[in-house]
């Protein structure tokens, strides 16, 4: 997998039609000349998801080509620098830094032993696109491997919080179609057989609308909304306990961060929607929040911080106006490691006992081994319908969707197979052993 992070910029030139009109026609100077601007493109390729570093290195590294005169190289040899020079974090407590115009660029990799796959991206992100109600409902489409389409105008939060979805699956990995950003030129994608996971930008969408098959669930980055395809498979009901405990953690851990980047306070809402009252009151707050969340959407691709417009909605919500207060406090990283782990203890609860069917004579033990076992059947296979049958009631539905899945066989087969090796297994192992010790 590779990471992109581009930078564009926009740069007037003169055109060709200028000057053979100012040479031609003395009498077109009270014309207006017409400005064009060509587009000149930065572009970063990594195998690691700095993807926060990387822009704010290609930001500075602008600003320093154009905005002041302390450039004593080609703009070359800083790529080159970057890119050649300056190694890769070695996994562990140590980072890598490195400065430009006085900005601080960190680079830090986790241990190599870390069993939850590392996503340096913000998870905030995604709790401020959609709530907690709506994040489950994708996360669980992912799970039951059905098709999904993110929306977005922004690029960058296609590809954000595709990266976060997929970490919630954990210990499971998504297996089958995955493109964060889909092109105009792959939309007949959209109408593919098997689940994928893709995005496509709201400038591309209209072309995309014919492709998009029946059984697609559509996921509104901006606006909060998912649409489900006429056929799509219903997805089997998660189970209620579980349900409530996953829920509990998240609004826990989140908090009201959808509606603190609408700047809405929750309970004032509530109190208005209680008070039974002229819904006036609701529908100008909300008409407000929406412009506030509009305004920050479209400023989220933008790489320079620029001055709000007179007239923008965000400007009565300006949070630099509270710098230096006591007010603001920035959230833990702790408060996004407790959302992975609501997500696999939902894992643990569901697969408590999955290792009691998997074959004892794996191939990892057997020199010779064939396909067939007795009456033709083979003896590795895991015994997935005595694993869904010994599960509680209330998880069967999700567990008979589950075990069909690619993920769960990929799940199965690295731990049949590679279980000594993987630590993400042993971690997940142990996880379920702490589950089952008596409290």
């Amino acid at each position: 997998k590779q990471y992109g992070t581009c930078l564009t910029v926009y740069e007037e030139f003169d055109s060709d039609d200028n000057n053979n009109n100012s040479c031609n026609n003395t009498t077109n100077e009270k014309k207006k000349k017409k400005t064009y601007y060509a587009p000149r493109v930065l572009c970063l390729l990594s195998t690691y998801p700095y993807l926060t570093a990387f822009r704010a290195y290609l930001t500075q590294l602008y600003r320093l080509a154009t905005m002041t005169d302390c450039m004593t190289a080609p703009i070359e040899r800083y790529v080159q620098n970057i890119c050649c020079e300056v190694p890769a974090p070695p996994p562990g407590a140590f980072e890598v830094q490195l400065e430009i115009l006085n900005t601080p660029i960190r680079f830090w990799a986790p241990p190599a032993n870390q069993p939850i796959a590392y996503v340096s991206l913000p998870f905030q992100v995604l709790f401020e696109c959609l709530d907690i109600n709506n994040v489950l409902f994708a996360w669980y489409s992912l799970a039951c491997e059905r098709k999904v389409l993110l929306v977005s105008e922004q690029v960058s939060l296609l590809t954000v919080c595709s990266e976060i979805l997929c970490s919630l699956l954990f210990p499971m990995k998504w297996s089958h179609l995955y493109i964060p950003v889909l092109p105009r030129s792959l939309c007949p994608m959209l109408d593919a057989p098997m689940p994928y996971l893709c995005g496509i930008s709201r400038a591309n969408f209209p072309y995309a609308v014919q492709d998009i098959s029946d059984e697609t669930i559509t996921v509104d980055l901006d606006r909060n909304c998912i649409s489900v395809g006429p056929n799509c498979p219903e997805l089997p009901p998660l189970p209620h306990k579980r349900r409530q405990k996953l829920e509990a953690a998240l609004k826990a851990n989140v908090g009201d961060v959808f509606w603190e980047a609408r700047n809405l306070d929750k309970e004032d809402l509530l109190k208005v929607k209680h008070t039974g009252k002229d819904n006036t009151v609701m529908k100008i707050m909300l008409e407000k929040a929406g412009a506030v969340w509009e305004d920050k959407v479209r400023a989220r691709d933008d790489a320079f911080n620029l001055a709000c417009a007179p007239d923008a909605v965000a400007l009565d919500f300006d949070d630099d106006a509270l710098a230096g207060s006591d007010s603001g406090v920035l959230p833990k990283q702790s408060r996004w490691d407790g959302v992975q782990e609501a997500f696999l203890r939902f894992y643990v609860s569901s697969l408590l006992d999955y290792k009691k069917f998997i074959p004892t004579n794996s191939l990892a033990h057997s020199r010779r081994s064939s396909w067939r076992g007795k009456e033709g059947r083979c003896q590795l296979r895991y015994n997935s319908e005595d694993f869904v049958h010994a599960a509680p009631s209330d998880f069967q539905p999700f567990l008979s969707e589950l075990v069909l899945t690619q993920q769960f066989d990929d799940f199965i087969s690295r731990r049949m197979y590679n279980a000594a090796d993987a630590p993400d297994m042993k971690f997940f192992d142990q996880s379920v052993d702490a589950k089952k010790e008596p409290k």
